[in-house]
């Protein structure tokens, strides 16, 4: 039977927690009861803590538990590039959350201390995801995480795992831009594409951290990290490593549909000057004679030429003609 125990303090901390001692189920614990637990060394403990107040978490998370306090920095930190760090027998590492509201992405870090029997998750805002296994773990804890690794695992993939329908819709836009382009949508705009170009930037900046770090947990000899995890992790890697690759490739493919836009662009703009400069010529030759024709001299031959008016607007129309052919016979129109 699943059961949680929730500490709620609205100003300080929200604390879950739950110790695993076979063949008993997971009992929920109060906080108190989690401090001993963590210090007893038996069983597998996890602790969930969202910071409402760092100031309240850290003093916990020092004082009570006894974690470093450059890690515990860390993790209360939402600015931290995510690393891996080893603090005294406990394994600390961080990672970003990412869910998706009102069309973008919103990224938030979780850290993870990990010792040989407990796992400590650690952030500053409620992540449904983390809620979502804690309590399948306490329902089911031989199949959802047997040893604190186990639990470590399972939180990193899932956390991974929310990336790929990012990833695939930010690729349908790069798609969608990509087609409109080369089909002379002229609706599309710069704007659209280097919004689309900054998410994929984003997704990559968050996700290749992940990647370092597990591929650090893969390439060290971490003894809190047993053999029959390893594969799994791997696991984990290899995802990590698709989705930095398809936001690179997303990222190649944006830039080269920018290019075509400002290549468009320009191609359309010359096409517009092109015309403009042909009816610009064409008048200032109708100007020209109009010009001659308008000055103020006494004697000039048709001034009192009663076809002079008409031959003034043939002599414009044929002017005008000629040049178009002219134009004509060289491409430029």
């Amino acid at each position: 039977m699943s059961q949680t125990v929730q500490q709620e303090q609205e100003v300080s901390y929200r604390l879950q927690a739950a110790h695993w001692q076979p063949p008993a189920p997971p009992a929920p614990l109060d906080e108190d009861a989690a401090v001993e637990a963590f210090t007893s060394g038996r069983g597998v403990l996890w602790i969930d803590l969202t910071a409402c107040d760092r100031v309240a978490a850290s003093t916990l998370l020092t004082g009570r538990l006894g974690f470093h306090p450059l890690a515990v920095e860390d993790a209360l930190s939402p600015y931290e590039r995510p690393a891996l760090q080893r603090y005294d027998g406990v394994l600390f590492l961080a990672s970003h959350e990412l869910q998706q509201q009102h069309g973008e992405e919103v990224y938030r870090e979780v850290g993870f201390f990990l010792g040989e029997h407990f796992l400590v998750t650690v952030h500053t805002e409620p992540i449904p995801l983390i809620d979502y296994w804690f309590a399948r773990w306490t329902a089911q804890p031989e199949r959802v995480g047997k040893t604190a690794a186990h639990l470590l695992h399972l939180l990193l993939d899932a956390i991974v795992d929310e990336y790929f329908p990012i990833a695939d819709t930010l690729e349908e836009k790069a798609d969608d831009l990509e087609e409109a382009i080369f089909s002379g949508d002229g609706e599309v705009q710069v704007a659209d594409i280097l919004r689309v170009k900054r998410r994929l930037l984003e997704l990559r900046q968050h996700i290749t951290p992940l990647r370092d770090i597990l591929n650090a947990l893969l390439r060290r000899d971490v003894d809190l990290i047993p053999d029959e995890v390893v594969p799994y992790l791997q696991d984990v890697y290899d995802h990590t490593l698709r989705i930095a690759e398809l936001a690179d490739i997303n990222r190649d493919i944006l830039a080269g549909v920018l290019d075509a836009h400002l290549s468009v662009t320009s191609n359309r703009l010359n096409e517009v000057m092109r015309i403009l400069t042909v009816i610009s010529t064409i008048l200032m030759s109708a100007a020209l004679i109009a010009g001659v024709y308008g000055m103020n001299f006494e004697f000039m031959p048709e001034l009192r030429w009663k076809a002079g008016y008409p031959f003034a607007g043939a002599l414009m129309v044929l002017v005008a003609l000629v040049e178009l052919y002219i134009f004509r016979r060289k491409g430029w129109i």
